[in-house]
């Protein structure tokens, strides 16, 4: 009988130690957002709670200082950080889980688990979108 209480002892502690972390009795769940700044600056990566659902764009406003400039129906993002895109040089694009996204970064749905890079990298989009040349 005392091997079996020590048992049940063992187990719960087991238990315990790897349960995730919860607020208010309910499991956190988490996005991650990378951020890689080139050769500008350090990278940084910074871990999100999503108790509601958010967009790509949304959880990097969470994660870092952003700016935006809409041009017709699409949202740029123009600097993450005060590292600022140049038209035509160098922009912001994004990933979800290594993957590439068909959709908008402001449409862009992400859930618990995602990891989301947003990547400081050569602009090969904005003069196809607007139309205009460099």
């Amino acid at each position: 009988m005392k091997n079996i209480y020590i048992s049940l002892v063992l187990v719960f502690l087991v238990s315990l130690a790897s349960a995730k972390p919860t607020i208010g009795g309910a499991k956190t769940k988490q996005v991650t957002v990378e951020i890689n700044f080139g050769e500008v600056k350090d990278a940084k990566s910074v871990t999100i709670d999503c108790d509601k659902k958010l967009t790509a764009l949304e959880a990097l406003q969470l994660a870092a200082d952003v700016e935006t400039h809409p041009v017709g129906n699409y949202v740029f993002v123009t600097a993450i950080d005060e590292v600022v895109s140049t038209r035509g040089k160098m922009a912001w694009y994004y990933k979800i889980n290594g993957e590439s996204s068909t959709k908008l970064a402001i449409s862009q749905s992400v859930k618990a688990g995602d990891v989301i890079i947003w990547r400081y990298v050569k602009d090969v989009c904005s003069c196809t979108v607007d139309g205009k040349e460099k």
